[in-house]
């Protein structure tokens, strides 16, 4: 079966992501772009670049559960002094802000 690509693929092993393209293996999820050894091989891609939720290997419930599991991101204890009021005047234009 021949699989066309297109000017934009991607010129590294998906599997490996050291050797140079070689071969296609064509699957119900699409074509994976492989070299010889990774074909003959049958390796599995490591990374999907467009999942669902944009990042490989995110789920929804890692997202609910924050990096750590300890829920969605807080606010710092010490936030910082507060800011000046009123605020600063802007630099004129033309000139580098201060």
């Amino acid at each position: 079966m021949k699989a066309a690509l297109s000017q934009t693929a991607v010129t590294t092993c998906e599997a490996c992501w050291v050797e140079l393209v070689e071969g296609v293996r064509v699957t119900d999820a699409g074509t994976d772009l492989l070299c010889q050894p990774c074909v003959v091989g049958n390796h599995p891609r490591r990374v999907d670049l467009f999942p669902p939720l944009g990042i490989y290997g995110l789920t929804e419930r890692r997202i609910e559960q924050g990096r750590h599991g300890s829920g969605p991101p807080q606010t710092p204890p010490n936030p910082g002094p507060a800011l000046p009021t009123p605020k600063p005047t802007p630099s004129p234009p033309g000139t580098p802000p201060v």
